[in-house]
């Protein structure tokens, strides 16, 4: 069986990640994989607003079987000009229509197509992303880092520049709760936009000890980065389904997140949320105090909530998700 992409396994975001996990499934399954190319393929797998709907419509009258996965829509607060939302969203809509089948990352994914659909429920299964087992793990290599503090970690890129500056900012006023705790350090690591990394380095906290803006954390590194933490800080609102979080439960690393988007049905009762003011129209306003209260309230339960992650880790693994995939391929070959 021949599976195509619109786009490689090159770059950062979810997205390439995604594409990167499943095609090296489907190459160790034995199916031939394509990447952004015209050849002929029996099912392709194409996701956010990479095909335009000329391209679209090329592949239908191949007779090729489309499968669109759902990941998120665009707000008018991620980017400066509205009529790049409109048109992407638009691109969303069109992919979705001309799919034979529609796979959703989460519940609150397939909630938010009713945006696109004037309310109407579009039919598909629900496939949330799984981590590598085999390398997002609780066993294996560690960072140096001090032995007498604890280290909440977040990362520093977040989508579009306007998502990355509201949950950087949210992490700075977090920091500035725990000024006075001197046995608690944060961490942000990853390739920021010049513009966080403004914010980051003007803010000039004292107890966020190590961040390194100007490399990008190679995904083999991530499980080192998570398995060294104590706690990750997930601040990132409307989230469709995230890889960080799932990752984060794989290694056992306790999450405190946003009480928005897919994350309450990812953590369960296995992670504290905030507060946060649900909105489609203006980012979700943050209750920054109530993040740090629910921060510390899981350094207070730290090995009941440790030991609920683990358990729910199970749900959320790549194998489960590969498998889903492949069935979903295997009965649309079929109809």
């Amino acid at each position: 069986m021949k599976i195509g992409f619109p786009i490689g396994t090159n770059g950062k975001g979810g997205a390439t990640s995604w594409v990167k996990t499943f095609s090296d499934y489907c190459i160790s399954m034995g199916y031939d994989v394509f990447f952004n190319t015209d050849e002929e393929v029996d099912v392709l797998i194409t996701l956010a607003n990479y095909l335009s709907l000329e391209k679209i419509m090329e592949y239908e009258k191949r007779n090729t079987k489309i499968i669109y996965r759902m990941d998120g829509i665009y707000f008018d607060y991620l980017l400066e000009d509205n009529k790049k939302v409109e048109l992407f969203n638009k691109q969303v809509r069109d992919s979705i229509s001309h799919a034979d089948r529609v796979i959703y990352q989460s519940n609150f994914s397939k909630d938010l197509v009713k945006l696109l659909f004037d309310g109407k429920e579009i039919p598909g299964d629900i496939i949330y992303n799984g981590a590598d087992t085999k390398v997002f793990k609780p066993e294996g290599d560690v960072l140096l880092r001090p032995i007498d503090k604890k280290i909440i970690l977040s990362i520093a890129y977040w989508g579009t520049p306007l998502m990355a500056n509201y949950s950087i900012h949210a992490i700075l006023k977090i920091a500035k709760e725990f000024l006075d705790n001197e046995a608690i350090e944060f961490w942000i690591l990853g390739l920021a936009y010049p513009e966080t990394e403004k914010l980051i380095q003007d803010a000039n906290l004292p107890n966020i000890t190590k961040y390194d803006l100007k490399t990008p954390i190679k995904r083999e590194d991530m499980p080192k980065y998570i398995r060294t933490a104590d706690m990750i800080l997930h601040t990132r609102s409307n989230d469709a389904c995230s890889n960080l979080i799932v990752e984060a439960m794989n290694v056992g690393i306790p999450i405190v997140g946003l009480n928005s988007g897919s994350t309450p049905e990812l953590l369960g009762d296995a992670g504290l949320l905030c507060e946060c003011k649900p909105s489609y129209d203006e980012f979700p306003e943050i209750n920054i105090k109530d993040m740090a209260h629910k921060i510390r309230q899981t350094f207070e339960h730290y090995d009941v909530i440790k030991n609920k992650i683990k358990e729910r880790a199970i749900l959320f693994t790549q194998d489960i998700m590969c498998e889903k995939y492949i069935d979903q391929i295997k009965l649309l070959v079929k109809e």
